[in-house]
Formats: C-alpha cells, structure tokens, sequence
C-alpha cells in the first residue's frame, strides 16, 4: 500500500510559528521533530512507500525532513500552485497501477492509540471490496472547521461541508455524523472510475496536466501552474464522494486532532517544556504563553483568556480561541506581509541559512550545510565575505583553487572570485558568513554551475554491489506467476511484470541494501556518480538500460516501438531495442516476432481493419532457454502462458497496434496508437538473430551469450560450483537470479541469493565471486 501525504498547507492560524517558508506541519513539536515526520512514522508499519504532495517552495524542508527515516522510499509530487485536494489526489493517483491500494492522510493531525492499526486493517478489506473508504470522527464538540458527513453501520449517506454552528450541533445530537478526518483509503482504480464516471471533465483535466508533467531526476514530479490551473479548485468530496454510492466509513477508535490554530497545540500536548521557557505569570487566568524566542522573556501580569507567541522576529498576542481571526488580520495589513510569510530562517537545497545581524552594508548569516550537499560555484559582485568554520569538515574551491577547511578555519573571498563549499564530513557543516560591501543581499550572487558532489569526489567507497527490489505493473493479462514462483512480494490483483532494475521515471527500483537502503535507482545512481557506472555510459543522458520479468497470462497486445531518432523527436525519450530470454512456458505457447514476409503500409492498415492483423504476423512457438532480439521497429506481442526476462533499453515508448478488443474491469478499453505505430513499424520479413555459437561450458558453469547489440550484451551463466565473474572497468553490471539460489561476496562482504533477486554492481576492476546451484542473467553495456 502507498500513503499519499498531504503536505502543502500554510498554517495562517498558528501565526507566528507557523510562516508561509516554514507552515505547520514542519515546525518542531515535543522539541525534536514536526507532526509532519509523526505522520510518516505512524504509518511506516502499513505502507511500502509515501507520496508526499507539497507546494514547490517546501521540497527542500521536507527532503530535509526525510533524512530521520533510514531507508524509507519516497517520492514528491510538487505544485506551483495549491488547487485544494481534487488536483493534489488525483494527480498522484495517475502515477500509480489501477491495483494499488492508496492511503489518502494529512500531516497535521496528531494521532494516538492502540486501535489506530486496526482501523487502518478494517479500512483496507473495505477497499479491497471496491469501497470508497473515509475515516470518521466522533463529534466531542460542535466545530465549523470541518466538514461532517452522515452514516449507517458502514455505509456513508451523505457529506456534509463546513456547517453552521446550529447546523454542527444538530449533528452531534443525533448521533448518526462524524467528522470529516480528510483521511481516505481505496484501491486506485475505484477512484478513478467514480472521477472518470461522475466528473469526465475533471478526470479529463487531471489526464492533461499529468501528460505536462515534469518528472526532475526521475523522482520528483512537478506541475507548473498553467497545467494546475486547468483543473477546478476543490476537494476531493465535492468531486467524488459527495455524489459516490461506493463510500464506506470508518468510525475512528483512535484519538485524533487537527492542529489548525495556536490553542490546539496545547489541546493535543504538543507543547514542550522549551516551549514554557522565559516566561512568568502572575495572577493571570486561562492564559498560555509559547515563548520560542531565543533572546527574550515573556511577562504576563492580570491577565485572563489571553494567547501569547513569542518568536525571534515576532509576537503574538491575541484573546484564546481567536487566533481563526488571523487570516483576516493577515489581510487587513499587507504592509507586514514579509513577517506573516518568512521566518529566520530560510530553507535551501543545500541546507538552510539564518540572518544574525543585518544593515545596510553588512549582514551575518549562520550557515548550516547538509552531508554530503555543496552550495554550487558563484561569485558577488559587489560584496566580500568571510567564512568562518564552527563544526564540520569542508571542501572549498576559491578562484580554481581546492583544499580542505576545519572547525575555526576561516577565509577571505574578494569580490568577483568564483568560490564553492562542499560538505565532505559526516555531520551538517557549520560556517559563520559575514557579508560587507554595497549589496549584501541574495540578489548579488552570480551562479556558475550546479552539482553535487558524487561519492568518488567525496572519498567514499562505493559498494561492491547492491541489491534492489523491482517496480510492479498490474496489466490487466499479467498473472500470479511472479509473486508465486520468483518471490515477488506485491498485493496487486497480478503482477505482470517486475522492473528488476530500472531508473526510468515509469517506475523506478529500489534500493535494498547497504548505506543507501530505501533510495530510488535513480537517486543512487546520481550520489554514486557516473564515473562509477563506467565510461560507456557517460555518453548518454540517460540511464541506458531495463532489466524486468514477464509473466503472461494472456497474450499481450500487438505493439511496435520506435528508434531512438522518432522517440527523441516525439517523445523526449530514447526508443527501445529489447531481448527476451524464455523462462518457462505452457504447452503451446509463443510469441509474435516481426512478419512473416514483406509486407506493405496499406496491407497491415486493411488487416487491421479487418481484424486479422495476427495473419501477418511470424509465430514462434518458444522454448524455455531461446533467446530472440526485437529491434526496435519490429511488431511483436509476448502469447500467453509465457514468462520471460526482457533486457531492453531504458524506455517506456511502446505503441499499441492490436489489442483484442479487450477491456479492463471497469469496462474501459486501453488506448491504441496505429498512426505512430504505421510511421516506425519495420514492414520487411523479420530475421532471428542467433549467438549459439557464443557459448562457454567449464567445470562449474555455462557461459552463453544471449543477445549482443550496441546498446547492451546479455549472457546467462547456468552455474554448479564456484566461479569468478569477469571484471566490467567499463560498465555497470546488472545481475539477475532466474533459477536456483547462491551467493555473491567479494574480499570483504558476501550475500546471498535465489530466485528472482537483482543486483546492481558498479564498474569495477575487481572480479566477484559467485557460487550456488542456479543460473544468472548477466547484462552490461
């Protein structure tokens, strides 16, 4: 199960701790972490990743964030605009298979008790059974915050949104409402449908702004505001559950608040005894004082009903139970708009900075710099500074110049000198900046170029290998065979196929082992950097290949993919070259490869019309052990009763060209792309490449070549014994266990394997051991 978090609020009503740059859900509680990372943490136990829905300006708190959970995987889908929760919710639940159950959670709640993991179990059998499933909370008090929503045993009746006082507490009189908790859990397919169903012109707008997406590092997906703005600005239930006949509730057993102004912090015990520091009362009555200011007390004398927050930068001092009103003072005097919005400190890629002392002519910033993050190279035109080192070790570039700095070094940097500070310790760097010169601010800074440091610049030893876990597809003709046999552990309906190792950004592998445990592929590889993936692949963009099993319960649709000169030009992606390596097979079964002739453009255009397309085509009953290459161009469809590992260039460009009119269990149609796929298609008789003669047969193995072109090599090493892998110094090395079960190591770490492990080894000179019973899928470039 995935948990989507909602994250992109700005707190106006818990002014001023919470600011526009630093909201509600991130500020410390209990004086060590947000209700933002409680929400993580409480649902870690349930879900295998977290989808977290922010605003842009908050990526970099909450990738900071993050860094409390080892091994944790993530993703953000970043918005440039808040458009309520409609957008948010939808738009995550595109990125996902029809199959997979989502957890729909805001992270400004606080939440305790037992019974919250089995409401969380109850939930999920009710959307195992096609239920729409919201968690309800039992009125205590009448609150107009929150939305209500009418119930019978299970079933929900009618929302109710943000009543009128007289309307909540006929609510809370009758027994039958609950409160809205925001909180949702359904299978992602049922959701759709009711939006595609309901609302075909939202569902239409969602599928628009999802197509103009921009996926940054193959992780982050972010959503410019003229995609955003298609969609309208509403929640969720206005869109779905408000017309649904599939809602089912949830009433809560657990304990649950909602921190929405300052007078719930203390209501959910979430002030700390730092909180209650530098402050006195004498003779005041129902008065709560937060004094978070680092340089100042707080006195109160006679009073009564009374809130007061005190920060460095601000103070707060209104009636309790008033602070609703914020929003409204916040309007009414945009004169202060600056304090409402910034804190002290400002959050930053790299890490964050706070202004100490500030005038016209000189500022004094306390810089903490994160492991591992470098503020990239840049000059300022019109000031000097001088960097003094607290805590920490750094790398510092100055004018072309490198050597490294320690607690109480300190540096001088002239005007116009390119400068660069690396973290290359293992804790937050610490530096004291003092700016003196004629512009002092941010808006002097001229950026010369932007990256991180890898680790071979950091001096860190990579790993020998990694082990990852695979990105699942639930394609309506996969099977069970994968999860049953090759150890795939997924709770979709079935597992078609398996993405064993894949960066690409339509799903992404895993991590599973050593210091990296838990990051996305594709974030690995860019921390190892691309020296350690070997030189062969400096030369392109892009992660160049895809390594995954297929599990076909029935055949796959007819389909063509394109070369790499038609994807660049019309998708932005490279085409896609692929092999198919049988692993096992009914009685009966083949595949499609190519035609069995010549053909022309006009006879495939009337034999699709006609429905006898697969005339046309080569049929090849398999064997378990053949290996066949499909060129790009070249159609072709994997039959039924078929399970297969497919090395292919690192593309998802596929155009669907016959698909048995067939439809999924919502009675939709998958889309078809005959005009580009008559434009790429290979309309020449196809011809099956064979490497019989590439086959090696020692003591304790069998080497064999399955399928060589310029964009990967591919062997399967069927192994009884002991014996050294070849050294690739050139390439990366991807290893797949597709029988048996054994065990790599090198001279200082061994692991073991079976059947339906991967693993990533970086270029190396050094030459691994593997020993067992089994056979291995090799693949390098």
């Amino acid at each position: 199960m995935k948990c989507m978090v909602l994250a992109g609020g700005r707190g106006d009503r818990l002014w001023p701790l919470s600011r526009k740059n630093y909201p509600k859900q991130f500020i410390s509680v209990h004086g060590s972490h947000s209700v933002f990372q409680e929400t993580i943490a409480r649902n870690m136990a349930f879900c295998d990743e977290f989808i977290i829905v922010t605003n842009r300006e908050y990526q970099f708190i909450v990738e900071n964030q993050m860094k409390a959970f080892q091994g944790l995987t993530y993703r953000l889908v970043l918005e440039e605009e808040a458009r309520k929760t409609t957008a948010a919710i939808l738009l995550a639940c595109l990125e996902f298979p029809l199959s997979e159950l989502l957890f729909i959670v805001p992270s400004d709640h606080v939440i305790r008790g037992e019974s919250y993991k089995d409401d969380i179990n109850r939930a999920m059998v009710l959307a195992k059974n096609g239920g729409l499933v919201v968690f309800g909370m039992p009125v205590a008090k009448p609150d107009v915050r929150f939305g209500y929503l009418q119930y019978r045993e299970d079933d929900v009746e009618r929302f109710v949104e943000k009543p009128a006082l007289s309307q909540a507490q006929t609510y809370q009189r009758a027994g039958n409402y609950l409160i809205n908790s925001g909180m949702f859990l359904f299978t992602n397919g049922d959701l759709l449908q009711e939006v595609r169903q309901q609302s075909p012109d939202v569902f239409k707008a969602c599928e628009r702004a999802f197509e103009d997406r921009l996926v940054e590092k193959g992780k982050h997906i972010f959503y410019r505001r003229e995609a955003l703005e298609q969609i309208p600005a509403q929640p969720i239930e206005k869109t779905v559950f408000e017309g649904t006949r599939k809602g089912k509730v949830i009433r809560a057993s657990f304990s649950w608040k909602d921190v929405g102004s300052l007078e719930d912090l203390s209501e959910s015990g979430l002030m700390t005894q730092e909180d209650q520091r530098g402050q006195a009362q004498h003779s005041c009555e129902n008065t709560t004082i937060i004094n978070r200011g680092s340089r100042s007390i707080v006195v109160a004398n006679h009073l009564k009903d009374v809130t007061i927050v005190n920060t460095d930068d601000a103070v707060y001092v209104g009636k309790t139970g008033a602070s609703e009103e914020l929003k409204e003072l916040r309007r009414e005097n945009p004169e202060l708009q600056s304090y409402f919005d910034m804190g002290q400190v400002i959050y930053k890629p790299w890490g964050t900075y706070e202004i100490l002392s500030a005038d016209r002519r000189c500022v004094v910033r306390k810089v903490i710099l994160n492991e591992g993050r470098t503020i990239y190279a840049h000059k300022h035109a019109r000031r000097t500074e001088h960097w003094i080192i607290v805590n920490g070790k750094a790398r510092i570039a100055l004018a072309g110049q490198e050597r490294e700095y320690f607690s109480n070094d300190s540096i001088e940097i002239a005007e116009n000198t390119v400068h660069q500070i690396s973290n290359i310790g293992e804790e937050p760097l610490v530096f004291l900046e003092i700016s003196t010169g004629e512009e002092v601010m941010e808006r002097d800074l001229i950026s010369v170029e932007s990256r991180d440091l890898t680790e071979a610049e950091l001096g860190y030893k990579t790993e020998p290998f990694v082990r990852l876990l695979p990105a699942f597809k639930d394609y309506l003709w996969g099977g069970q065979k994968l999860r049953e046999k090759y150890g795939k552990k997924c709770d979709y309906d079935c597992v078609a196929e398996s993405w064993e190792m894949s960066a690409h950004e339509a799903g992404q592998s895993i991590v599973a082992s050593g210091r990296y445990k838990g990051m996305l592929f594709a974030d690995y590889l860019t921390r190892i950097g691309r020296e350690n993936c070997g030189w062969k692949c400096q030369s392109v963009e892009r992660f160049p290949i895809l390594v995954k099993l297929i599990d076909a319960r029935e055949n796959l649709s007819v389909q063509v993919h394109p070369d790499d000169a038609y994807a660049l030009a019309e998708e932005n992606e490279y085409g896609k070259n692929e092999m198919w390596y049988i692993l096992e097979h009914e009685e009966g079964a083949g595949i499609y490869c190519g035609f069995r002739r010549d053909v022309s453009r006009r006879e495939v255009e009337e034999a699709l019309r006609d429905g006898t397309i697969l005339s046309l085509l080569n049929w090849i009953p398999v064997e378990d052990g053949a290996a066949y290459f499909i060129p790009a161009g070249t159609v072709h469809a994997i039959g039924k009763g078929v399970v297969l590992c497919e090395v292919q260039q690192s593309s998802n460009c596929t155009y669907r060209l016959y698909d048995y009119d067939r439809k999924d269990r919502y009675g939709n149609k998958r889309p078809l792309h005959v005009k580009r796929a008559l434009e790429v298609m290979d309309y020449r008789r196809y011809e099956i490449p064979r490497y019989q003669d590439e086959e090696v047969e020692k003591e304790t193995y069998t080497f064999r070549i399955l399928s060589r072109c310029k964009y990967f090599e591919c062997a399967s090493i069927r192994l009884h014994g002991e014996m050294e892998l070849p050294a690739y110094p050139d390439s990366f090395c991807s290893l797949l266990c597709v029988r048996g079960k054994g065990r790599l190591a090198n001279s200082q770490e061994q692991c073991g394997f079976s059947i339906g492990d991967s693993f990533f080894l970086p270029c190396t000179k050094e030459r691994l051991k593997v020993e067992g019973d089994c056979e291995i899928i090799v693949t390098h470039i």
